[in-house]
């Protein structure tokens, strides 16, 4: 009971930063406060099952959640939405501010410090003040101190899940993985084969159930990693207006972490993380031939049919444009094509099931012997962790800078990846060797 006392603490605590302003469309709004009025609820429920044993504070507990809805209803009907070219202009006045360590321009665009430290400083836990500063959220509002010196700043998680919304779309995998936010650096997931739930038929009363304990499934951990990339910057770029600034590092960023989102999901083959063609597990099925361009319908029939049926009908094809490309002249023995006919719809499906083109997976010409080029799997088999901050630096200390007037803008971000159950669920298509 105290133990589920502690989390609910927790998680209250984590509730009591909702923002009111910055979003870039109503959609984005509603789910943000729609996903805070859920945990609410949630949190409600819980407490109504528990005892009295710890009335006091339970009754406390009920009473920031019964002002906290009181809140929310509040915020959410003066929530302010953002046009794209205001959001923009913000985020690229967050940058400036990050570059000029301007703290109050910072303060009131709702980013903070990020002290340095393998903990990153929780959203929750400071504010800006005007006329004191940072300060602690705690009860009397205890400053921070001088933090002149702190050049690294988490921006608004806001603006961060906007332009996450815009990665989605440079990205393949992103929008169909499973994504879990995560609060803490690991999360344990259940993972169990199928058959782990046994049944029994009763016919008589006091009948003996037998042969009733489940097979419970191993708990594997997702783990996230901090992410660091550097972006170029010029200083000259100081002086531009903000908008431009904003749209720049958008599409910098979104560009480079879709792709990464897509390497470590389909083809990482080192630490931390191991995509889908590098773990082991997926079953495989060699071609006849010494290149994709000997690939015949069979092929595609016959690896398909390795994965079991309720696995394969939530399963697509994974493969590189110029596979696909050998793929659509490809036709079956009624001189039926493969891919789609001149009068289907689309987009087409291979043999009857979707697929992604992806350009990171091997090219046709590129393929080696017994290693694998494409994958049939669910993608939702693929655990994404994404713990929430994005933080951003000016880094100058180059030669770089001193010769061209380059700086870069260090930016992280942490992030898990977790390929689960891939053994008779994936098979990948590979090159007879």
């Amino acid at each position: 009971m105290n133990e589920i006392l502690k989390k609910l603490t927790e998680l209250l605590k984590s509730m009591k930063r909702i923002e009111s302003e910055g979003f870039p469309d109503e959609k984005l709004a509603k789910q943000y406060f729609q996903e805070k009025e859920e945990i609410l609820e949630s949190m409600a429920e819980a407490l109504s099952k528990m005892d009295e044993e710890n009335s006091r504070e339970l009754q406390a507990m009920k009473s920031t959640i019964s002002a906290l809805k009181d809140s929310l209803k509040t915020t959410t009907s003066s929530a302010k939405v953002l046009s794209r070219e205001e959001f923009c202009y913000n985020l690229g006045k967050t940058i400036a501010g990050v570059w000029r360590n301007n703290q109050a321009s910072l303060g009131e665009l709702k980013a903070i410090p990020n002290i340095k430290g393998e903990s990153w400083v929780n959203p929750r836990d400071m504010n800006w003040v005007a006329g004191k500063g940072w300060v602690s959220k705690d009860s009397v509002g205890t400053p921070m101190g001088d933090m002149t010196s702190n050049d690294q700043y988490l921006i608004n998680p806001i603006y961060e899940t906007q332009i996450m919304s815009d990665a989605r779309k440079t990205s393949v995998m992103m929008s169909l993985v499973s994504n879990r936010p995560m609060t803490g650096p690991s999360l344990f997931l259940p993972q169990r084969d199928r058959g782990g739930v046994i049944l029994n038929w009763l016919t008589s009363y006091g009948q003996q159930i037998t042969d009733s304990k489940p097979q419970m499934g191993k708990r594997v951990e997702l783990k996230a990693y901090t992410l660091a990339g550097f972006i170029p910057w010029y200083d000259e770029f100081e002086e531009d207006i903000y908008a431009e600034l904003g749209q720049m590092f958008i599409e910098e960023f979104t560009d480079a972490y879709g792709q990464e989102f897509d390497r470590q999901c389909l083809t990482a083959n080192e630490s931390p993380f191991t995509g889908v063609l590098s773990i082991k597990g997926p079953l495989s099925h060699y071609i006849k031939s010494a290149s994709p361009y000997g690939l015949t319908y069979l092929d595609f029939r016959e690896a398909v049919l390795k994965v079991p049926a309720e696995e394969r009908r939530h399963c697509r094809w994974f493969l590189h444009e110029s596979v696909l490309s050998r793929v659509t002249s490809i036709q079956d023995s009624d001189g039926r094509p493969v891919w789609r006919g001149p009068s289907d719809g689309k987009p087409g499906l291979v043999d009857g099931y979707p697929y992604q083109e992806c350009d990171l997976l091997p090219q046709a010409g590129e393929v080696k012997k017994s290693e694998p080029f494409a994958v049939f799997m669910n993608p939702k088999r693929i655990q994404h962790g994404n713990r929430k901050g994005l933080e951003l630096k000016r880094f100058d200390g180059t030669t770089e800078s001193l010769q061209y007037g380059e700086i870069f803008l260090r930016f992280r971000k942490r992030d898990g990846f977790l390929v689960t159950r891939p053994e008779k669920n994936m098979v990948t298509l590979r090159c007879k060797g």
